[in-house]
């Protein structure tokens, strides 16, 4: 690979994919596939304290994606395990700088955007496809996503000197038990976040009754919106143009909004740039819980 900056070549490189097989019985193979790739990514600092006048992010991602399959003549593949590790390296007119942080990750397959690097692990035998959602510029973990769009279903709320963002992930999918914790009849997990770091993570619990009925997660199409009085109609997103940068005076005094079928709303507002649990308004028997970052 190589990228040109101003007259020069600056950064050359090189990627290369191996493949490995071994007997699995019954004639079935183990083959794994380790394939590597290069993407340079132009990073927006993010906005904040420090502000905005800081030059784009120039940055190149090495993506090593192993794959593990069990094949065998007249047999389905059968996906035995998945595997990314993202290293970012920075890059400027003088070269490629060392390693700033890697991300390791079960998964399937990968993107980068900008900012983000998404995970995607693939749902199997009706489960969602979820993605695990990375920062680009700090390398911190933000949350899973599941729902309509590349990454998954997100809210955004901006003003000019800051951002958040909101993002679901619904039951049912492989990864429910480590994004979940483990909490009993957990449907929903909610994620607040900035660009660069997770800052709130709350789980939607429901009565094992209906967790386990078929107006359980498995029937759900669930959406999540926001409203507050200067935007009363629910949307995906939501713009201020308080000059203040302190977050708590801009996000604030707004509703997040999640249906998750035609009888079943979650309702939660965010005060001081916070999700307000004691305020939040459920279907009858639900509760949220604040979960671990």
């Amino acid at each position: 690979m190589s990228v040109t900056l101003a007259d020069g070549e600056v950064v050359t490189d090189q990627a290369t994919s191996t493949l490995s097989m071994k007997p699995a019985g019954d004639n079935l193979y183990e083959v794994t596939t380790v394939n590597t790739r290069f993407e340079s990514d132009f990073v927006p600092p993010s906005t904040g304290a420090d502000d905005a006048r800081r030059d784009d992010i120039f940055q190149l991602v090495e993506i090593e994606e192993t794959h593990v399959n069990k094949q065998g003549v007249g047999s389905e593949d059968e996906r035995v395990s998945g595997k990314i590790k993202a290293t970012v390296f920075p890059f400027d007119k003088s070269g490629k700088g060392p390693a700033k942080f890697t991300i390791e990750a079960d998964g399937d397959t990968s993107t980068v955007d900008g900012a983000y690097l998404t995970i995607t692990r693939w749902g199997c035998c009706g489960t969602n496809d979820t993605n695990a959602v990375y920062s680009l510029e700090s390398g911190k973990y933000l949350f899973n996503s599941v729902g309509q769009g590349e990454s998954g279903q997100w809210v955004t709320l901006d003003s000019k000197n800051l951002e958040r963002i909101l993002a679901y992930h619904a039951a049912p999918s492989e990864v429910d038990d480590a994004v979940m914790k483990g909490v009993p009849n957990a449907a929903v997990i909610i994620s607040y976040a900035t660009s660069t770091e997770p800052l709130q993570r709350v789980i939607v619990t429901m009565p094992k009754e209906q967790f386990d009925s078929d107006e359980g997660p498995e029937s759900w199409d669930p959406k999540i919106e926001v409203f507050n009085k200067a935007q009363p109609k629910p949307s995906d997103h939501l713009w201020s143009d308080k000059l203040d940068k302190d977050a708590t005076k801009v996000f604030t005094d707004i509703s997040v909004e999640m249906f998750l079928d035609d009888k079943h709303k979650v309702v939660i507002p965010i005060v001081g740039d916070k999700l307000q649990l004691d305020k939040a308004k459920l279907p009858k028997g639900w509760a949220v819980v604040e979960a671990p970052l």
